[in-house]
């Protein structure tokens, strides 16, 4: 008898098994993108549609959950279900660029008919077994592989490419196509695959839940507001001699404060030199580290986990004595211009044949552009000189040659910060100042601080040959300026 129970209850418990593995498969998906990237070298160009693929599974609400690289700069996406051909038009229903998150949603319903939304579980243990669901490049197949949790830390995310946020490490294959697909445990999703580190074999991450939740949470009001930032630099306190310096007892650890980003969430609530005791009161140890589950991560963790507006408390030690302290948490300042773009056509200005740009991660990267000026506005310039950034800096990026600017036509990558003397904060300033100049006045005159030379450009010939230049070149409009409300 006992040998008969034990063989049906060795039956029962792989069909279990097998039946919970069948519905998780079948709500994993390939999705295929056609995209299109803008030339940020010349802004009114579009560059190939080409074709990406990825994965992505269901989740409540008939949404399906991925990366956001796998759907950015979409002009068509299509979604296909487990070892079937017919594909299905899907929409971008939220995105979330700076933790690489997306929600999509199939514009027919006949799509969802006997699938099961995948529940979301929790942080796994450290050294426990997951496996990672998707459709790698090579093969149309859904695939399957297993491994171990190594490592649960915080990590910059490619994508946006300036971003840190938790992440956890597996040596689960992560390939190209895995991106977007479910990291299974004990039957629910505890991540999303999303990069492997090129430089290793058999390392990849996902992220992970808590992220997604926020991110969930963030886009109830259908407006994705964006993970918050304290808006800090800091340094471990580790050498004794230093915490003898700022007093600081021996029963109180924690870090202290190097740079307050000027326009973040703590400008003008921390100072310099200020002592983080503790965030939320949890307390923050010499190496800027708090208890996350079995684990030490960095304080920040505790800003990653709440949304832009709410409050974060924060206990300092200043001028010898313990002061409890309120931030209310805003988006990283200049995030726009230092983060990687994506679904939007670059932002320009065309006037006289030159070519006025806002800079920004993807036009400095593009080879060549990674000159001292340009590399000192958009990486040094609030380290050095805080607070004499623009709103976005200008730059002339490069002349389409006409009579007008003749004698400009070799200029590339010139920073504009005056025209006739006045300070210019963005291209929507630019554009402002341009349409309404002084009709007194005859010649338009950009300066620099890196050229000693100003560009000089006759303002009524300009407009008069503004339209020829246009037509010359093939563009269609003079400029794309995203005017703020």
């Amino acid at each position: 008898f006992c040998k008969y129970f034990i063989l049906i209850f060795l039956i029962t418990t792989s069909a279990k098994i097998n039946a919970s593995s069948n519905i998780i498969e079948q709500s994993v998906f390939r999705i295929t993108n056609f995209q299109q990237r803008p030339n940020w070298q010349s802004p009114w160009k579009m560059g190939t549609t080409i074709r990406g693929q990825g994965s992505g599974f269901l989740i409540n609400n008939k949404l399906i959950l991925t990366n956001a690289h796998v759907v950015s700069d979409s002009k068509m996406l299509l979604i296909n279900k487990i070892s079937s051909a017919e594909p299905f038009l899907a929409d971008v229903v939220a995105i979330a660029h700076d933790s690489d998150l997306a929600l999509l949603k199939v514009r027919n319903l006949k799509f969802y008919e006997d699938l099961k939304p995948l529940e979301l579980g929790d942080i796994p243990k450290l050294r426990s077994r997951v496996r990672a669901y998707g459709y790698p490049i090579g093969g149309h197949e859904l695939s399957r592989t297993e491994g171990v949790v190594s490592r649960i830390e915080f990590g910059t995310y490619i994508h946006p490419g300036i971003d840190s946020h938790l992440l956890i490490q597996t040596d689960s294959a992560i390939n190209p196509g895995n991106s977007g697909g479910p990291i299974i445990q004990f039957g629910k999703v505890i991540g999303v695959a999303f990069q492997s580190n090129l430089r290793l074999n058999d390392v990849g991450y996902f992220i992970p839940v808590p992220l997604i939740i926020r991110f969930i949470q963030d886009i109830k009001d259908r407006i994705y507001d964006g993970v918050p930032e304290i808006g800090i630099e800091t340094s471990s306190l580790i050498n004794k001699h230093y915490r003898e310096f700022l007093k600081l007892p021996n029963n109180i650890s924690g870090v202290v404060v190097d740079r307050i980003i000027p326009n973040s969430s703590a400008d003008g609530i921390l100072k310099k030199d200020d002592v983080i005791t503790k965030i939320q009161k949890k307390v923050v140890d010499e190496a800027g580290m708090v208890r996350f589950g079995e684990q030490q991560v960095t304080f920040f963790i505790e800003a990653e986990n709440k949304q832009i507006g709410d409050s974060l408390e924060i206990q300092v030690w200043r001028n010898s004595k313990i002061e409890n302290l309120t931030i209310k948490l805003k988006a990283p300042p200049f995030a726009l211009e230092m983060r990687n773009s994506y679904d939007k056509l670059p932002e320009f200005l065309i006037f006289g044949g030159l070519v006025f740009i806002a800079l920004n991660r993807n036009y400095i990267n593009i080879p060549g552009n990674m000159t001292p000026p340009l590399a000192y506005e958009h990486w040094y310039r609030d380290l050095e000189r805080p607070r004499t950034r623009n709103d976005q800096t200008i730059l002339i990026a490069n002349v389409l040659p006409s009579s007008v600017n003749s004698g400009y036509t070799n200029f590339k990558n010139f920073v504009v910060q005056y025209v006739n003397g006045t300070p210019i904060e963005s291209l929507e300033h630019l554009d402002n100042f341009l349409k309404n100049f002084p009709s007194e006045e005859q010649n338009v005159i950009f300066e620099s601080e890196w050229n000693d030379l100003p560009i000089v450009l006759d303002y009524r010939d300009s407009i008069k040959q503004n339209e020829t230049i246009l037509k010359k070149y093939g563009i269609s409009k003079n400029s794309n300026i995203y005017f703020k409300k």
